[in-house]
């Protein structure tokens, strides 16, 4: 059997290594979870539509990011996700610079135009996936995965009560001293937390080591600065036939010659995508790939991570789990703080 200071000093050190990186990781995940309508609600100068009606091309989309930042290629599109949202258009220098435009759907005309942080929303996602920094970023994002899923378990091997004793080990005490009452509020939400943590972590480490092996959807590549060569409408077009009638995620402009159409494929999950690739040129389909023959696990594992495959009960499930790690995270540190004033 380990020895209870033993658990209580992985668990200590554990927190407090990884308190920041948990503290990001599981505030930037909260607000994660209502994403698009966070986005619109903060943001509606930049996020909303203005028009009430029309409906702009795809290449005059993407003439109005680049006459916004000229010298710079079209790396995505964001298509509207809601009947007041907007286009989203990711654009890269030759250095791999990003630059974010925010384009009417009705109008085509540009709402909002800078680097990441003049979107909130974007800025937000970024920080979760990666903190900003590749796969040193995402190595940090699975260390962060990894330190919960010690905590939750040495945490619960050191609170494990005796028979009879589950009550007054989660007891709050409001009569005690403070730091007591804190340490007691952290023990017993702790306790509480758990099973969201391990949750978390675990189908995070998943997503975040498949983003390592592989670029994933949320990692830029790279983008030609030369003007689009071809007819983009007509690409788009021919793509829509292979799946009339869906939603598009997004388009991306990643190879040479070729415009990439990604429709949404929620009867393989809530995150799935179907692929359809169509030369520029010839405006003809040159690949597809459906959803279920794509071989990325994430679509799998993202909606569970997320709690969106369970609908809105999951997504406030995982809501919540988010905000008590939060307070776990900021609770720890000052716990250990008080501990180390009173030695």
């Amino acid at each position: 059997m380990v020895p209870k200071r033993l658990l209580l000093q992985v668990h200590r050190w554990s927190g407090l290594v990884a308190a920041l990186l948990i503290l990001l990781q599981a505030g930037t995940g909260a607000l994660l979870v209502f994403r698009t309508s966070l986005a619109e609600l903060v943001d509606p100068a930049g996020m909303t539509r203005r028009s009430a009606a029309g409906e702009a091309s795809l290449s005059q989309v993407v003439d109005t990011a680049r006459a916004r930042y000229p010298g710079y290629g079209v790396e995505k599109v964001g298509f509207p996700q809601t009947a007041q949202g907007v286009y989203l258009v990711h654009l890269l220098d030759p250095r791999g610079a990003g630059r974010y435009v925010s384009v009417d759907p009705g109008t085509g005309q540009a709402l909002r135009a800078g680097g990441l942080w003049a979107f909130p929303a974007e800025a937000v996602l970024q920080v979760h996936y990666r903190l900003l920094a590749g796969r040193v970023g995402l190595a940090l994002v699975m260390l962060s995965g990894l330190s919960l899923l010690v905590m939750a378990a040495t945490g619960l091997s050191y609170w494990w009560p005796k028979r009879g004793r589950l009550k007054k080990s989660l007891l709050v005490d409001t009569r005690l001293p403070g730091k007591v009452v804190l340490r007691q509020i952290h023990r017993t939400l702790g306790v509480a937390c758990a099973a969201s943590a391990v949750f978390s972590a675990t189908t995070g480490l998943v997503v975040a080591g498949e983003f390592m092996l592989t670029p994933g959807p949320l990692v830029p590549l790279a983008a030609s600065a030369e003007p689009v060569r071809g007819d983009v409408d007509g690409a788009l077009a021919q793509a829509r036939t292979v799946y009339p009638g869906r939603a598009i995620r997004d388009v991306r402009l990643r190879q040479a010659g070729a415009l990439d159409v990604f429709f949404w494929a929620p009867e393989a999950s809530p995150h799935a995508v179907h692929r359809v690739r169509v030369d520029l040129a010839a405006e003809r389909v040159r690949d597809v790939t459906p959803a279920a023959r794509a071989g990325a696990l994430w679509m799998t594992i993202l909606p569970i991570h997320s709690g969106d495959i369970f609908g809105r009960a999951g997504s406030l499930v995982i809501l919540l789990g988010a905000l008590g790690l939060v307070t776990l995270a900021a609770t720890g540190p000052i716990v250990w703080l008080l501990s180390r004033r009173r030695q």
